[in-house]
């Protein structure tokens, strides 16, 4: 009898457990924003901790949809994707469409404006960026390229990335703190570039104390702005909440308060030609 009883305290327990999935966060009324640790888009620690863009995102959300019980975690893209994919009631901020998601994921309109991701490499590096843009495509011809693993860097600058003609020289790396642990990988001469958005580079090079350590250089392959959208699973609570997110952005999107959030995480020199694209992204669907 003992025995048994054992079996059903274990299975009681195992039944309660938090954190097995978003379910287990609440009842039907309950949203769990999952959010990727890619500073300053969410800051998860030091002085600028929930001043991210999607931090801001987040708390907005929050106020205009008070009937809900809000959550958020962080959690990297994989694992997103696969609760996603479970139809699991989760939502995630700046999602950038690609036929992979496409799958399993339905957008909101853009909700995120970045500029075109970069190349950075170590200060001095010879031969690169040398008298403008660098051809990614030649670069992984015969360098090593690190990158965050499942993320998407805009259409252009992923199929680069896919059709490369020597996957091994590309480096996707996991875990937490991704853009940080490149940045290390690219010091410490295990990679000869990275991949990052200009504003996360700067911020996360300044937040080690080594800005003068890492040059930005531009892609022949990345022109234009990158987007980024709130994504939901294919089910029928993911399209009312995308309708619900939908008509908040509507709201909010074209106020300067929201423009100012990307704007605070900015080089000084880039927020004019930031202001010049934000127009059309503030009337794009």
């Amino acid at each position: 009898m003992l025995s048994n009883l054992c079996k059903v305290v274990l299975v009681i327990l195992c039944l309660g457990l938090p954190g097995a999935s978003p379910a287990a966060e609440g009842a039907a009324d309950a949203v769990t924003w999952m959010h990727a640790d890619f500073p300053p888009l969410r800051i998860v620690e030091g002085p600028y901790v929930g001043q991210g863009p999607s931090d801001m995102i987040h708390d907005l959300m929050r106020r205009e949809m008070p009937d809900l019980d809000h959550h958020v975690l962080t959690a990297n893209l994989s694992r997103t994707m696969n609760w996603m994919k479970q139809g699991e009631k989760v939502l995630a901020v700046g999602i950038i469409p690609n036929p992979e998601r496409n799958a399993i994921m339905q957008y909101s309109m853009p909700c995120v404006l970045v500029p075109p991701v970069c190349l950075v490499v170590r200060a001095g590096s010879a031969g690169v960026g040398q008298g403008g843009r660098v051809s990614l495509r030649d670069f992984v011809s015969g360098k090593i390229l690190g990158v965050a693993v499942d993320r998407s860097y805009g259409p252009e600058v992923d199929s680069v990335l896919r059709t490369a003609p020597d996957p091994s020289r590309i480096v996707a790396h996991t875990g937490s703190n991704l853009l940080g642990s490149l940045l290390d990988m690219l010091q410490r001469g295990r990679v000869d570039g990275v991949l990052a958005f200009p504003f996360e580079a700067t911020y996360v090079a300044r937040m080690k104390g080594r800005e003068n350590a890492f040059s930005l250089v531009p892609l022949s392959e990345a022109l234009v702005p990158v987007v980024g959208r709130v994504a939901a699973p294919r089910t029928t609570w993911g399209t009312e909440m995308i309708g619900r997110v939908n008509a908040v952005l509507e709201r909010h999107r074209n106020t300067p308060e929201y423009r100012r959030a990307f704007e605070h995480w900015l080089p000084a020199g880039a927020v004019e030609d930031y202001r010049a694209m934000y127009g059309e992204f503030a009337q794009s669907r």
